[in-house]
């Protein structure tokens, strides 16, 4: 289905691909411009309405592999991607026009190993490069755009765990000419996985990836009692689809790239995350990974959760010494300093961590909440105004601008945070109301100015996002 992409199979060798002129955007109407504004548009509303996961170093870590996935698809024209994460144990994942992905955490939890993750991340490339949603509007004459937000708010639903709702709003929005949509949702869907499976092949993945999650995703079914995963729900698994894939898997040599070792600490994260209990979520994750050192983390994660930080801090302290450039071990570590209230260690391990790699922002983001626990909010405001203007269309970093500058006295800061928070999560009376209040408060004429300006800027935002989503 177009929008909530599943996962169908190959039905052909990597030879068959022959897709640049179908991934030419300027052949349609809607235009890579147009696409874009639509998502963001979207994705304002989507933030408003579901639970959304931060965790920045599962953020980095997913960022950089959709990033790293979208090199080796020679298909996708723009390259960056923005990636929501949906704190949801449900196991799902969408793309959106405007090169936009969605992932919830139960992907994370489903997946076990990051080639199986990567094969769902190569078809959801897949469906963007050849702008799938704007050949669907071409194919389809009486697709307007109110009904492309119906079929939008289906995505909310499903990525919310209320599957049948989801079904439903895109099942009344395609009420018209249904069988011709379905029959190219079809074709895209195939197209998708040719491409995802030559996008995880240059990448350097296993081929045989795509159809071992397929058959894990039909052994679910099973579990279920025939109930399909959301992934799944308009395109059930069939042995014999299983069987193409397989085949064409083995028929194709992935380069010899090196990858994958954050993975398990990332999956570590998020199974503890959605398990009520530790001790079943350590269980769980030890039952499937034989490696030490996300074994050693996962243990470290589990004594963090149950309040015995010192525990954690030994763990990860002998990881990171065996292990001193894994930056998701430093950062941790960081954490676990922090979780035990040792404030100058947790900054030392912080500095030293961003000496070794200057650019993460996880440990960057971590030192500004370190900061205020040291009674220094006017450095931390400094930290995370630098992240605002690297991470600017990230709510998170704004929602904890405004706390810090409210903390360091702040008062401008707060509301102009406060706005770009308010604008990204698709409440634009509130981003005016705080610019109001900013530059009722606001002493100098340059800030005045500044924000007068960046008020006009939301007010054409407004108008253009209620005239995309109507």
């Amino acid at each position: 289905m177009l929008m909530i992409t599943a996962l169908a199979l190959p039905v052909s060798g990597l030879s068959d691909i022959r897709l640049p002129s179908l991934g030419d955007a300027s052949s349609y109407d809607i235009s890579p411009h147009e696409e874009r504004q639509l998502g963001q548009a979207w994705l304002r509303s989507f933030r408003a309405q579901v639970d959304i996961l931060y965790d920045p170093l599962v953020q980095a870590y997913s960022e950089q592999l959709v990033q790293r996935m979208a090199t080796y698809n020679p298909h996708l024209d723009n390259k960056h991607l923005t990636v929501v994460l949906v704190d949801n144990r449900q196991l799902n994942a969408f793309a959106v026009p405007g090169n936009i992905m969605g992932l919830n955490a139960g992907l994370f939890a489903f997946a076990p190993n990051e080639d199986e993750f990567a094969s769902v991340v190569g078809h959801e490339l897949g469906h963007l490069s050849q702008h799938h949603f704007a050949r669907q509007q071409e194919a389809a004459e009486q697709m307007q755009l109110p009904m492309l937000a119906t079929m939008l708010a289906g995505i909310v639903a499903a990525s919310q765990g209320q599957a049948d709702a989801g079904v439903a709003a895109i099942a009344s929005s395609q009420a018209a000419g249904i069988q011709n949509q379905l029959a190219y949702s079809r074709a895209y869907e195939k197209e998708a996985d040719r491409v995802g499976l030559d996008t995880l092949v240059r990448a350097g993945y296993d081929p045989g990836a795509m159809p071992r999650m397929f058959a894990l995703m039909q052994r679910q079914v099973m579990l279920n009692g025939g109930r399909a995963p959301e992934f799944l729900l308009t395109h059930p698994l069939t042995e014999s689809r299983i069987a193409d894939a397989e085949a064409r898997a083995d028929q194709l040599k992935p380069k010899a790239i090196a990858h994958g070792r954050d993975y398990p600490l990332v999956r570590a994260r998020l199974i503890m995350h959605l398990e009520s209990d530790p001790e079943n979520a350590l269980a769980r994750f030890l039952n499937a990974h034989a490696d030490p050192i996300a074994q050693e983390y996962a243990k470290a994660l589990k004594d963090l959760h149950q309040q015995h930080p010192q525990a954690a801090i030994q763990r990860l302290k002998a990881l990171q010494q065996a292990h001193p450039t894994r930056l998701m071990i430093n950062e941790t570590l960081a954490e676990a300093y922090a979780s035990a209230e040792h404030w100058d260690q947790a900054s030392q391990q912080l500095e030293a961590l961003l000496d070794l790699s200057p650019d993460y922002y996880p440990a960057q983001f971590e030192l500004a909440k370190v900061r205020l626990r040291q009674d220094r909010a006017s450095d931390a405001e400094h930290l995370l105004q630098q992240l605002s203007q690297t991470r600017s269309q990230d709510p998170h970093i704004w929602y904890q601008l405004a706390e810090t500058a409210g903390l360091a006295g702040d008062r401008v800061q707060v509301h102009r945070a406060r706005a770009e928070f308010f604008q990204l999560t698709g409440r634009f009376k509130a981003a005016l109301t705080q610019l109001d209040l900013a530059l009722d408060k606001a002493d100098h004429y340059a800030t005045k100015a500044a924000v007068r300006e960046r008020r006009a800027e939301l007010v054409d935002m407004r108008q253009q996002f209620h005239d995309l989503m109507r």
